[in-house]
């Protein structure tokens, strides 16, 4: 049976979960929520009405984490949970430092993109916030060339979109923030992954097609 990927173009986490499925090589069907993940015909399937979420025969789960996890425990070929329960532990700090630290810093972001420049006070707050968690990501991680090795994790599947998506908010709101010097091997790999290119293009397309209407409204 397919494993349907219930996701939207816009959404980050869908886009972190589609890095995950791809680069696992799990066949999946993705299918946007019917009505929107707001409506009552989405939570008939999906109690909790967010994205993303995976439906495998009867099973359904919430939830970007516990998703990976249960890939990781279904398909483990590919790992992207590798290692030494010690070195698997700091791929799991690492993959929440991105969804308790760093992501909430860049989703604070989106109001402030507007035709007027947003609140110039806000903006530095947040642009400052995201340099801050940047290098405490520079620190905690290992680039090798990805943040917790030599091979992709789900360490990376997070920050592989929040961080391309700070960026290019914070480029809208003319506060752009420099990568550390020791992610910039990670950001190649990044880039160069076949895996992550292919889940970030819908993803990017709508984002940049969001910052385009919302700088023009």
């Amino acid at each position: 049976m397919t494993v349907i990927l219930y996701a939207t173009p816009l959404s980050s986490y869908s886009a972190k979960t589609r890095i995950a499925l791809l680069a696992k090589g799990i066949d999946f069907e993705e299918r946007e929520p019917p009505g929107g993940y707001r409506s009552e015909d989405y939570r008939r399937i999906v109690p909790l009405g967010t994205v993303p979420a995976l439906v495998d025969g009867d099973l359904v789960l919430s939830e970007s984490e516990v998703i990976h996890e249960y890939l990781e425990e279904c398909h483990p070929s590919a790992s992207l949970l590798p290692g030494s329960p010690a070195q698997r532990a700091r791929i799991r700090l690492l993959a929440r430092f991105h969804d308790l630290h760093l992501e909430p810093v860049v989703r604070r972001m989106f109001p402030l993109v507007r035709r007027d420049g947003g609140d110039p006070a806000a903006v530095a707050a947040l642009s400052e916030a995201f340099e801050a968690r940047l290098a405490q990501l520079a620190s905690l991680a290992t680039p090798a060339p990805w943040l917790a090795g030599e091979s992709l994790t789900l360490a990376d599947c997070g920050h592989a979109v929040s961080i391309p998506l700070g960026t290019m908010l914070l480029e809208a709101l003319g506060r752009p923030v420099p990568l550390p010097a020791a992610l910039e091997p990670w950001a190649r790999a990044c880039a160069s992954h076949p895996a992550i290119i292919a889940a970030l293009a819908p993803w990017r397309r709508a984002t940049e097609a969001w910052i385009r209407a919302r700088l023009a409204a």
